[in-house]
C-alpha cells in the first residue's frame, strides 16, 4: 500500500566540484546486474586510499620522533620510530582492502514524495568468508547529510538504505555513491565511487489542509464512456422480435416501410471525476499538488475515480493500483505552455 509522505544531480560549477567529480570516477558504473568492487591490485578500479586526520597525526608524531632519535642517537627510538612507520603502511595496505569483492546493486524506493527523502535500497553481498568491519555509505554529489554506517557479515548480504532529497517531482536517478571502509586503527580509509542504475518516481507533495473531494462525478458531461440504458437516445436498429412497442421508431418505420427499434445509454458509471482543468485559480504545481492530496483520499475512502491531466487520462478504477497509476502520471505531468509562463 502507498504509504502517506511522512536534488537532482546536477552538473559541477566550481573548479573543486570539477576536480572531486573526475577523481571519483572510477569505472565502477552499473550495467544493470550491479557492481562488483575490484581488488586494490586494480588500480584504476579498486578503492582509492586516503589518510584520515588521525593517521595524518600518527605520522606527524613518527616523524618527529624520527627528528628527535637523529638528534640525540637514540637507538631505541630508531626501532620505535620505524615500527609505527612500518604499521603506517601496513594500515593502507589493510585499508584498501576492507572494499575490494564487494558486490553492490540498488532498488528505488517504493514511493517517493517532492520536497522529502527518496530511500533508495542499496544491496551488498560479501563472498569473502572475512566480515567488513565500519563500512560507510552516503551519496557523493550532492553530497548527503546522512552517513550509514554498518558492519557487513561474512559470505553475507546485507541492506542498507540510502537517503537522497527529493527536490522536485519527476524522476530523481540514484547519484553516484560513496562507499568507505577504514583500517582496524583508523589510519586509512579505502573509498570506492559506485554508480548504480536506479530511478525513483518522485510524486508531487500533496497539499496540505485540501479541500474534500469534489462532488463532480464522471458521466455528467458529453465524451464518456457510456453502455446500454434508458436515458439518452443514441441510434435506431433493424427491430427484433420482442422488441416493447413503446421501443419502436414510428415515424422512422413510416418514413423507410420497415420497423427499426430506438436505442438508448447511460453513463458507464458515475465514478468521481478529478480534473485538472477544473482547478482553475492555481499555478500548474499547485493544481498537482491537490489532485494528489485527493488521489490520497479516494485511496483511504476506497473510491473509484477518473483523473484528467493536459494530454492524458487515468481511467475510471480505483484501489491501490489506480492510486499508483494516478500518482505517477502526475509526477510525470507536464503542464501546457501557455500555464507555466
Amino acid at each position: 500500500m502507498i504509504q502517506p509522505p511522512t536534488a537532482p544531480s546536477r552538473a559541477p560549477v566550481s573548479l573543486r566540484e570539477r576536480v572531486s567529480e573526475w577523481a571519483s570516477d572510477d569505472g565502477n558504473a552499473d550495467t544493470g546486474l550491479g557492481i562488483t568492487i575490484a581488488p586494490a591490485t586494480h588500480f584504476s578500479r579498486g578503492p582509492r586510499v586516503y589518510p584520515t586526520r588521525f593517521g595524518l597525526a600518527f605520522l606527524g608524531t613518527a616523524l618527529l620522533t624520527l627528528i628527535g632519535c637523529v638528534n640525540y642517537q637514540l637507538s631505541l627510538g630508531y626501532l620505535v620510530t620505524f615500527t609505527l612507520l612500518g604499521l603506517w603502511v601496513a594500515a593502507a595496505v589493510s585499508a584498501s582492502r576492507t572494499l575490494g569483492g564487494l558486490t553492490l546493486s540498488a532498488a528505488p524506493p517504493a514511493s517517493a514524495w517532492a520536497g522529502q527523502d527518496a530511500a533508495f535500497t542499496v544491496r551488498l553481498h560479501n563472498p569473502a568468508a572475512l566480515p567488513r568491519y565500519g563500512l560507510r555509505l552516503r551519496a557523493h554529489r550532492p553530497r548527503s547529510a546522512a552517513v550509514t554506517r554498518f558492519d557487513l557479515p561474512g559470505d553475507g548480504d546485507l541492506h542498507v538504505e540510502v537517503q537522497i532529497f527529493a527536490a522536485v517531482r519527476g524522476r530523481l536517478p540514484l547519484p553516484r555513491l560513496r562507499l568507505e571502509g577504514r583500517d582496524l586503527l583508523g589510519l586509512w580509509r579505502g573509498v570506492s565511487y559506485p554508480l548504480l542504475s536506479a530511478e525513483a518516481l518522485v510524486y508531487p507533495a500533496p497539499e496540505v489542509g485540501a479541500p474534500p473531494l469534489p462532488a463532480a462525478r464522471s458521466g455528467e458531461g458529453s465524451g464518456q464512456r457510456r453502455v446500454p440504458g434508458q436515458e439518452d437516445f443514441a441510434g435506431i436498429r433493424p427491430y427484433a422480435p420482442g422488441d416493447a412497442p413503446r421501443q419502436v421508431a414510428w415515424r422512422h418505420s413510416a418514413r423507410t416501410g420497415e420497423l427499426h427499434t430506438k436505442l438508448f445509454d447511460a453513463p458507464a458509471s458515475w465514478a468521481l471525476r478529478l480534473s485538472y482543468a477544473e482547478l482553475r485559480g492555481l499555478d500548474p504545481e499547485a493544481r498537482l499538488s491537490r489532485l494528489s492530496a485527493w488521489v490520497l483520499q479516494a485511496r483511504l475512502q476506497e473510491t473509484s475515480y477518473r483523473l484528467e491531466l493536459p494530454g492524458s487520462v487515468i481511467e475510471e478504477g480505483g484501489g491501490e493500483i489506480q492510486a499508483r497509476r494516478a500518482l505517477s502520471a502526475l509526477a510525470l505531468c507536464r503542464p501546457l505552455t501557455q500555464e507555466r509562463a
